[in-house]
């Protein structure tokens, strides 16, 4: 073998080997490469198309959020923070501390739970004035606190000496919340009520068997002696032998003054004695 064509298979060889080598890195190490950087391209790509659509979502439901905050910051009321019935308790007692004459037994039911809301059931069973029981209400329904009341049961009371109060019975559907949230409702109006409710008890009789008691001393005209008059005021002896001055409009046991009537010498009073409306009328002595 000549010189020449020994270094020429040399030569191939060497290239050959190159070539080998090349073709291997290409295949088992730039090729993985390759579909690794493929895929990655391929999911951040992905990535991009969702944050994409979330930024053109976006000022939308931030109007929507914009809209739904400023409700909620204007809205007057707002749910309980917790599912504790002593919570709903403690709320009632300050309702019924304002000078409503209320006796009641509170009776913790269940709790009904809802996605993003729960309520508390209690049943309220008591007595009281049918006027402070309907204001009870008015306020529960009215005041800061998110409460609706149903089955009312109304009765009239037995054994109290008049007729102006009532048995009663309700469910208290209390709501609280389940997650937190941003409400504006005013602290300082916790009891609110509506004043336009009436409080007339339709169960009172119109007409009563008893005539209430004279608890507050007042003058009683039918035991009493008309002494002197003037255009504006009379002068009465009242039924403890005291001397009173009384005009138009003044208040007297079971009435009030209601008339004084110069040219005849008399007074007019109208007397309310349990239900049946009375003239009476006192004249001058002589």
């Amino acid at each position: 073998m000549s010189y020449a064509l020994r270094n020429s298979l040399i030569l191939l060889v060497t290239l050959l080997l190159i070539a080998g080598g090349a073709f291997s890195y290409i295949k088992f190490v730039q090729q993985a490469e390759i579909d690794q950087l493929a895929s990655e391209l391929e999911s951040l790509n992905k990535d991009y198309v969702t944050k994409t659509d979330i930024r053109d979502q976006y000022p939308p439901l931030l109007e929507r959020y914009n809209k739904a905050r400023e409700i909620v910051q204007n809205y007057d009321k707002k749910l309980y923070t917790s599912n504790n019935p002593d919570d709903v308790y403690d709320y009632l007692s300050g309702i019924n501390d304002e000078n409503l004459e209320l006796f009641y037994d509170f009776t913790y039911q269940d709790s009904l739970i809802q996605n993003q809301y729960g309520i508390l059931r209690s049943r309220i069973v008591g007595t009281g004035v049918y006027a402070d029981f309907v204001t009870f209400i008015n306020k529960i329904e009215n005041s800061l606190y998110l409460n609706k009341v149903e089955d009312v049961s109304i009765r009239p009371a037995t054994g109290e000496t008049t007729g102006d109060y009532v048995n009663f019975s309700m469910v208290l559907n209390s709501y609280y919340q389940k997650i937190d949230f941003e409400t504006a409702a005013d602290l300082d109006q916790k009891y609110r009520m509506d004043p336009t409710v009436s409080v007339f008890n339709p169960l009172k009789p119109l007409i009563t068997n008893t005539i209430p008691a004279n608890t507050e001393n007042l003058i009683n005209i039918e035991q009493s002696r008309l002494i002197g008059l003037t255009s504006t005021r009379i002068f009465i002896i009242d039924q403890r032998g005291t001397t009173k001055i009384l005009k138009p409009g003044d208040k007297v046991y079971l009435g009030y003054l209601k008339e004084i009537d110069i040219k005849n010498r008399e007074v007019i009073f109208n007397l309310d004695k349990g239900g049946i409306q009375e003239i009476f009328t006192l004249k001058v002595e002589r």
